[in-house]
Order: structure tokens, then C-alpha cells, then sequence
């Protein structure tokens, strides 16, 4: 009995021992000396700015009255005297007129369903595999949260089930509700009424709204566009200060190409004549645009600068101004503050605690800041690593080998 007792206490008398010598080496190396934790930062060093788009635009009227129901999404281009728009009498009525579209949509659905030409030379195993891997890709589409997707495979997916009952015998005809769907769409469509139609005046590209700006933003105004006259566009986006045609529904432009001007930092990374890149905070589309010209605005320290950009889409069309980023440089690495930079012989490095000892480890400069770098992030042993405990103070390597040997 007197033996358990003594070899208990003897491992508790070891346990507390390798206690306090721990304690004491990580007061010594922790407390003792000033340490910074490796981490990881992000680095960018684009320009943003809020651009004001610029093209040659002219303005469509309607002198009439009604609601418009457009034919074309923004930025779509048509041809000179096709329709762009139709008016109605009512908002009710151009429900009516695109429910019976829907409609008539699934009656051609069904027709196409029950038409011997495809039921004849189609396989049930084969249809069937079909809707097994559009309902698992409907499922996987309502997941992302890409509902107009879903919606596009569901009309797909209806088509595809039709066939299959038809093929199958679970479905004879779908007569009577071809027949059902045409009274109703009839109805819609006397409902909605016979529009008026307003065609395009000429060929090019329709946008449905007017911002006040169409005439006195033009790309020859861009050569003497003031600060002052770039911040008011910019202030006034999105109200109604402009001084819009009551009569005008939209405008039309010769091409897809524009030019976006507006009031940056000055840097002499944007130079005329160069091919930068710039990128929308609505969107992660990257478009490439050229530097058209650089002069000084008239605050200090700020310059014009004019893009031009051979591209269209819904973000160069949905607005006047835009908030962009001129893309340059990001780097990704390991942060190390710069006081803490050592050198052994050429190697720059700095020195870190790992466990009980201090190391030197070397660091791939890839980014300078004023007081602090940044290192490729990195696996290799020699160089620093996530999380590593970066030392701070000078220290000598008489210090180093003193402390590595007491541990």
C-alpha cells in the first residue's frame, strides 16, 4: 500500500515539474520576446471610380397615349421600322396579352407532344433517362438559387413528360386541353386589345429609357468635360433633375462601343494609349477598354481620364454612371512586418519561435508596403509559413544559440 502511495506521488511530483519547466521556457520565449502570427493578407491595388457611360445617342418620342409593352431586351439591336414597342390601354391589358402567350406556348407544347413524327421514333427508356437528369438538374438550379434556369427546364421538362405519356398510353390525346387552352388564350387576347406599334426609326441598338444627358453627353464633348461637369452627371444619376422629353421612351445608337469617363487618383499606371481592364460591382464580368486620354482635373491630385470599350451588355446599358475598378495587381501571400526583415548573408528571412527554439526562415518578397511585406504563401520548410510566430525584436546569433541550447 505504501508503495502505490509513494509511486503516485512521485508522478504527481513529475507531472508538476515538466509543468513548471514549461511554464517557465514559454514565459521565456513568448513573454520575454515581442512575436507577430504569420497570416494571410490580400492585396489589390485597383483604382476604383464611378465612370459615366458616353456614346452618341439619339432619342425615340411617342406622342401618344397608353402603356408600353417592349418588344426587346435593353441593348438588343433591330433593324429600321421593326416594331420595339407596342402600347396599350392598360397595364391589365398587356397581362393579359403576354398570359395568353404563355398559353398558347403550352398549347404548341402539346401539339408537338401528341404529333405522330415524334412519338413514332422515340423511346420510353430513352425519354425517361431524360427526365431523370433534368429533374436532378432542376433540383441543382433551385439549390443556386438560378430560378430563370429552373424556370427554362421546367417548360423543357413538361415537354419531355407529355411525349412520354403519350408514348406510354398513360395519355391517349391531349385534345380536349389543346382545345381548353385555345378558348381561354382567345379570351386574353380580346381582353388585351389591338396595340398601337411603334417601330424603330432607324438601325442599331434600343435602350428603353432617357436619362436627360442623351444630347449634351456626347463622345466629342468628352475632349473638354470638366470635373465639375462629370460629378454633376454623377449626382444627379437616377433623378429627375435632367430635364427628360415627357414624349421620349427611349434611345438608339449606331454601335456597341462607348466610352466612360471619369475622375480618378492620379497614377502613372494609366497611360494613354494602353489596354487596361476594368470590371463592374454589379457583375464579375472583366472587360477589356482602352486609355483614350489622361489630363489634369482641376482638383489636385485627381485626373480625367476617358475608356473606350468595343463590348455591350446589360452593364454598359442599364444605367448612365457605374461604380468600376481598374483592375491592376492583387497579391495573396503571408504579411510580415517590416521590422522584423533579417538577413543571413544575401537570404532575407526573419527569425521565428517553433516549439522551444528560434529559426531563421527565408521570405519571397512579392509585395511592399510601407511597414510591412508580403511573402509567397508557401509549403516549404525553409521559408515562412502560416501561422509561425514571427519575432520582432533584434536578436544576435550569440542570443539565438544561448536560447536554443537553455532549451
Amino acid at each position: 500500500m505504501k508503495s502505490v502511495t509513494t509511486k503516485i506521488l512521485v508522478g504527481l511530483l513529475s507531472v508538476l515539474t515538466i509543468t513548471m519547466v514549461g511554464t517557465q521556457i514559454y514565459t521565456r520565449l513568448n513573454d520575454n520576446h515581442d512575436t507577430e502570427e504569420a497570416v494571410l493578407c490580400d492585396i489589390s491595388e485597383n483604382i476604383p471610380f464611378q465612370g459615366v457611360i458616353v456614346r452618341d445617342e439619339e432619342i425615340v418620342t411617342y406622342d401618344g397615349e397608353g402603356v408600353l409593352d417592349y418588344l426587346y431586351a435593353d441593348g438588343s439591336k433591330v433593324s429600321v421600322d421593326n416594331p420595339i414597342a407596342e402600347v396599350y390601354s392598360s397595364e391589365e391589358a398587356i397581362a393579359a396579352k403576354h398570359k395568353a402567350e404563355t398559353l398558347n406556348s403550352r398549347i404548341d407544347d402539346l401539339v408537338r407532344a401528341q404529333n405522330p413524327g415524334t412519338t413514332n421514333y422515340v423511346q420510353p427508356e430513352t425519354l425517361k433517362s431524360t427526365i431523370d437528369d433534368q429533374y436532378r438538374q432542376l433540383l441543382t438550379y433551385t439549390q443556386e438559387k438560378d430560378y430563370e434556369a429552373a424556370a427554362e427546364l421546367k417548360s423543357d421538362m413538361s415537354v419531355v413528360i407529355n411525349i412520354y405519356n403519350i408514348i406510354t398510353g398513360i395519355s391517349e390525346d391531349y385534345n380536349s386541353k389543346i382545345s381548353e387552352l385555345e378558348s381561354e388564350a382567345s379570351q386574353l387576347e380580346a381582353e388585351a386589345g389591338t396595340p398601337d406599334v411603334i417601330n424603330a426609326p432607324e438601325t442599331g441598338y434600343f435602350v428603353s429609357y432617357c436619362d436627360g444627358y442623351e444630347e449634351s453627353l456626347t463622345v466629342e464633348s468628352l475632349s473638354s468635360i470638366t470635373q465639375q461637369e462629370i460629378e454633376a452627371v454623377i449626382n444627379s444619376a437616377g433623378t429627375d433633375e435632367n430635364g427628360t422629353d415627357d414624349n421620349a421612351i427611349g434611345k438608339m445608337f449606331d454601335d456597341y462601343s462607348c466610352s466612360i469617363v471619369g475622375v480618378v487618383d492620379s497614377d502613372n499606371r494609366i497611360i494613354e494609349g494602353d489596354t487596361l481592364q476594368i470590371m463592374f460591382n454589379t457583375s464579375n464580368n472583366v472587360y477589356d477598354v482602352t486609355v483614350e486620354s489622361v489630363r489634369d482635373a482641376e482638383e489636385e491630385g485627381k485626373s480625367i481620364i476617358v475608356l473606350s470599350c468595343d463590348r455591350l451588355d446589360e452593364n454598359l446599358v442599364q444605367s448612365r454612371v457605374q461604380s468600376i475598378e481598374l483592375i491592376f495587381e492583387e497579391y495573396h501571400g503571408i504579411r510580415v512586418p517590416r521590422q522584423a526583415i533579417r538577413f543571413q548573408g544575401e537570404e532575407k528571412g526573419v527569425y521565428v519561435i517553433l516549439g522551444n527554439e528560434i529559426t531563421f526562415k527565408k521570405i519571397n518578397v512579392i509585395y511592399e508596403g510601407d511597414d510591412f511585406v508580403v511573402s509567397e504563401n508557401t509549403s516549404d520548410e525553409e521559408y515562412l509559413l502560416l501561422y509561425d510566430q514571427i519575432l520582432l525584436e533584434v536578436v544576435s546569433n550569440k542570443d539565438v544559440s544561448e536560447i536554443n541550447e537553455s532549451s
